[in-house]
């Protein structure tokens, strides 16, 4: 008696058996069976426990298959009808409940060669089926609805890692163009650049080196990565930054290289903006 199909609202519309679903669910009712087997209710304390574990473990099977189609096409059918997934799962658990109150009674037959009356027996199972098949299928929801949350989250977390990724691979672009001018025993994190005339100086955690380029041209290519302007000749990168000084009225950024790059009155107010004051 479970419902395997998932929310509407966060997936789309499951098949409504596969091999992995079927085994588990079937797992799920053996188990159900098997524990109110145990138990014995509604007088069944009579009988040996094997007897009363395998009709219940027989109803539930055949609960299983009841509800399950009944709740996954009612879903489906009562869109339109009934918008709250919550109450489409209700109203066909309720129908289904109307089948397995039919069928119980020929289970009962097959079991005990009881006699089979309709009339008497439907009112007296009818109940029996919409708690217990309403208890096992609303634990159901609860555990798609949980596995939809987490593949939801699951698929949000790959999202954001691509997206972050892309943004890396965006910001790393245009300092690898720079770092393909230095000397490969000079490569590696960028910490920032000092235009020297016509030459830019480039300092990474492996040393410094001048190259031929425009100072404009450097952060232009650099508008994606982590760092900014801080004066008309240099520029650092946000990590680089390890602490700020004010002598006087002049601001100072320390590096992680322990270059020491002034901050103009130009470009105070951007890096107060990033947090580096």
């Amino acid at each position: 008696m479970a419902n395997r199909e998932l929310p509407q609202e966060n997936q789309a519309v499951e098949p409504l058996f596969t091999k992995k679903k079927l085994s588990n669910d079937l797992l799920v009712a053996l188990a159900v069976g098997c524990f109110i087997g145990f138990l014995a209710p509604f007088g069944m304390d009579r009988l040996p426990v094997w007897l009363s574990i395998s009709y219940w473990v027989f109803t539930c099977m055949v609960g299983y298959f009841i509800f399950t189609p009944m709740v996954y096409f009612g879903n489906l059918t009562l869109g339109n009808i009934v918008t709250t997934h919550w109450h489409r799962v209700a109203v066909s658990a309720l129908l289904a409940s109307v089948l397995m109150s039919f069928a119980v009674p020929v289970i009962t037959w097959l079991f005990f060669s009881q006699p089979i009356q309709f009339s008497k027996q439907f009112f007296a199972v009818f109940p029996k089926a919409v708690v217990i098949g309403g208890v096992i299928t609303f634990i159901s929801m609860v555990r798609d609805y949980i596995k939809a949350q987490q593949q939801q989250l699951s698929e949000s977390s790959e999202q954001l890692e691509a997206h972050q990724q892309l943004l890396t691979t965006t910001e790393k672009a245009g300092a690898d163009k720079i770092m393909q001018q230095l000397p490969v025993e000079k490569r590696g994190e960028l910490l920032c650049l000092e235009m020297s005339d016509h030459y830019l100086k480039v300092y990474t955690d492996k040393g410094h080196h001048l190259i031929l380029m425009r100072f404009k041209d450097a952060l232009t290519q650099l508008t994606d990565y982590p760092g900014l302007q801080t004066h008309r000749s240099w520029w650092v990168a946000t990590e680089a930054v390890t602490s700020v000084t004010k002598e006087n009225r002049k601001v100072v950024l320390q590096l992680s290289n322990e270059v020491s790059v002034p901050v103009s009155r130009t470009y105070l107010e951007a890096v107060k903006n990033a947090g580096l004051t």
